[in-house]
Order: C-alpha cells, then structure tokens, then sequence
C-alpha cells in the first residue's frame, strides 16, 4: 500500500507540472500573438529564448 501511495503521489505531482506547463506555454503564445518579442516573453517568464521558441514552433 505505501509504494501504491508513492506512485499516486508522484502521479499527481506530475500531473501538476504538466498543467503549469501547459499554462505557462499558453501565456508564451498570447504574449507572442499580442506582438511581444521572444526575448520579452522569457524574460517575463523566466523561460530561455530557446525554450519559447520551441513552444512557439509546436504551435504552428
């Protein structure tokens, strides 16, 4: 039961981090759309440029 316990937790966490990344991303695409420069938008979201840039190539 408590390794049963450990994995839904780690699941949960999980589960977590992947809607604050979805949410982060869908913030890097507004800003973007909005006409806010790559380097702005990691800057405001603590991201590197390259990391928005993925997320903006994922998008199209």
């Amino acid at each position: 039961m408590k390794l049963l316990k450990k994995l839904q937790a780690t699941y949960e966490k999980i589960g977590e981090k992947r809607g604050e990344l979805k949410k982060v991303k869908n913030i890097a695409i507004s800003l973007a759309q909005e006409g806010e420069s790559v380097e702005r938008i990691a800057r405001i979201l603590g991201e590197t440029e390259k990391t928005i840039k993925e997320w903006m190539a994922e998008t199209h």
